[in-house]
Parts: C-alpha cells; sequence; structure tokens
C-alpha cells in the first residue's frame, strides 16, 4: 500500500502550467521536507495552498507516493513525490 499521510505547514508553492509543487514541512526532531503535487488544480484549490503557506497553519495532508528515476550527469537518480488528494488537505 503506498498512501501517504503527513502533517505539517505548507511551503514552496510554485504552479508550472497544469501541476501545483509544494513542500509538507514536518517538524520533528530534525526537520523534513516532503514534496507534494497536485494535478489540474483548480483556482480554489491552487489560492487555498498559497494560503496556507502565507499562513503557516498547520494541515494534515492525504495522498499516495510515486516515485521514478531519471538520468542526469549521467547518473540514475531517484525521486519520490506524494500525489495529493485535492480533498485531502484539512487545518488542524
Amino acid at each position: 500500500m503506498n498512501q501517504f499521510l503527513g502533517i505539517g505547514t505548507i511551503s514552496d508553492v510554485y504552479l508550472n502550467g497544469k501541476v501545483l509543487r509544494f513542500n509538507l514541512t514536518v517538524q520533528q526532531q530534525k526537520p523534513a521536507t516532503i514534496p507534494c503535487v497536485i494535478f489540474t488544480p483548480t483556482d480554489e484549490i491552487n489560492d487555498f495552498i498559497n494560503s496556507l503557506q502565507t499562513s503557516k497553519k498547520i494541515v494534515s495532508l492525504k495522498g499516495k507516493l510515486s516515485s521514478y528515476e531519471f538520468e542526469s550527469k549521467g547518473k540514475t537518480r531517484f525521486k519520490i513525490d506524494v500525489v495529493t488528494y485535492a480533498k485531502g488537505i484539512e487545518l488542524i
């Protein structure tokens, strides 16, 4: 099962065409930044994510893990994103 549930704040919001990218920053002993995406977000979702970044409110976020690999400078790189459910983001 590749389900993800995280709690943290939203940062680094970036809309690239039909892909909304952002990070979920999780505060723990050593803070972690988790890359997240929403495909084809509505204007309402885009505004909501941007407002969460500005307010630094804590949210819970649900999604599924997506991994892929790519070549960079002759090396194979691996990356994991959380494909976020638009309705899976809630204020805590």
